[in-house]
């Protein structure tokens, strides 16, 4: 198990994995301040517009992080569940998104759930799991639960969509290290292949020289196309839809992204390895 640690050589938290500890670090968003809400905006119209989604639709965005694609469905009109590990992302989910008497915060709940075993006693019409919010754990019976667990939430003939990264296109083009300068701290950062996982280490350098540095890192699961179609098949859908970047044109094998759109099956149901 990966977990953060310091350069103080601190004994590393053995309870905490990566994930528990990166994305309830105060850091996360300011790594990731391109992936905003404007263009969480602009993907999440095209989605529904592509899939022709009317504004009923009951929606559940599992591994919601601070919500941006939660407030984009929203706004749209849906009544959407957000759904993260994270405390800290689901606090800051409510700050900036819920609004007393406001029609659109009406529409968003956010709760705080493990995406393999949260039990929410409702269905709903779509599952999201956006930005790669799969492929997070050491085994991959891990992975198949959250698959499982978003086909027990779906009503009959409702979908999932699985936004991935294209493992092909990443690994041709792995960018092994960068530096980025920053106004509160600067930050360093490796990219690996290491047994199948792409694993980033993420050096927090303070420009308080008093202040230890600190380094996380994201360890994510190499899935193939084939591979995740086939977990998709084993954990009861039926993919519709498979395309290759966040404007929904199909995939080819440069493609950016890996996103499938996958119905519940109406003639199976997730099947034991």
């Amino acid at each position: 198990m990966i977990t953060s640690r310091t350069h103080s050589g601190n004994r590393l938290d053995r309870d905490k994995a990566w994930f528990e500890s990166w994305f309830d670090s105060p850091y996360y968003e300011e790594i990731y301040d391109h992936r905003d809400l404007s263009e969480a905006k602009e993907f999440i119209l095209r989605l529904t517009t592509t899939l022709a989604l009317p504004t009923t639709t009951q929606i559940l965005d599992l591994g919601c992080g601070w919500g941006r694609h939660t407030r984009s469905f929203a706004e749209l009109g849906y009544t959407t569940t957000g759904l993260d590990l994270s405390p800290r992302l689901i606090a800051k989910a409510q700050e900036n998104f819920i609004r007393p008497n406001d029609s659109i915060s009406q529409r968003m709940n956010f709760c705080i759930g493990d995406m393999r075993d949260f039990q929410l006693n409702r269905d709903f019409d779509v599952v999201v799991n956006l930005f790669t919010s799969f492929g997070y754990f050491e085994d991959s019976d891990q992975d198949l639960k959250v698959l499982r667990n978003a086909h027990c939430h779906l009503k009959e003939d409702g979908f999932l969509v699985l936004d991935y990264f294209n493992t092909d296109a990443v690994l041709a083009k792995l960018n092994e290290s960068e530096f980025r300068c920053g106004p509160k701290f600067d930050t360093k950062i490796r990219r690996t292949l290491e047994d199948g996982y792409i694993i980033k280490t993420i050096e927090i350098i303070h420009k308080n020289l008093n202040q230890l540095n600190e380094i996380y890192v994201e360890k994510v699961r190499c899935y193939g196309t084939d591979e995740l179609h086939a977990m998709l098949n084993l954990s009861g859908f039926d993919v519709i839809h498979h395309w290759g970047n966040y404007h929904l044109d199909p995939a080819v094998q440069s493609s950016p992204r890996c996103i499938f759109a996958a119905r519940k099956s109406t003639s199976s149901t997730p099947r034991l390895l």
